[in-house]
């Protein structure tokens, strides 16, 4: 077993424990919004360390393109398809859990108030 060997193991594993976590994440998060967070941002990064992997393990330039424009492409898919399953469940009115104390698009939907041009006194 050579380092290259030892290598691939060690993003392999990485990985796979880090994707392991994502599912926990899954079954353990409260809302829909902490879902996504768990499936998106940890699974991109699992996947990230077994594309790694693969191209160590197979070392082939041909592979190693491939992969890179395959992880490109995970890691734009899953931010978009992210903001939009977030955004129609905003939209919905989906319940948050008491702990999602931050809700930014709420803030960003809020009407403003109108403001006058003139001055109270020039009225």
């Amino acid at each position: 077993m050579n380092i290259e060997d030892i290598l691939v193991s060690i993003f392999l594993l990485a990985g796979m424990a880090v994707m392991l976590l994502a599912s926990i994440g899954l079954l353990r998060f409260g809302d829909v919004f902490l879902r996504m967070h768990a499936a998106t941002k940890s699974s991109t990064l699992g996947i990230g360390f077994i594309i790694i992997g693969v191209g160590l393990f197979f070392g082939e330039p041909l592979i190693t393109i491939k992969l890179a424009a395959l992880s490109a492409i995970y890691f734009f898919a899953t931010a978009t398809g992210a903001q939009v399953l977030a955004s129609a469940s905003h939209a919905t009115r989906v319940r948050m859990v008491k702990e999602t104390w931050i809700d930014e698009l709420a803030e960003r939907e809020a009407p403003e108030a109108p403001t006058d041009p003139l001055p109270p006194g020039l009225k």
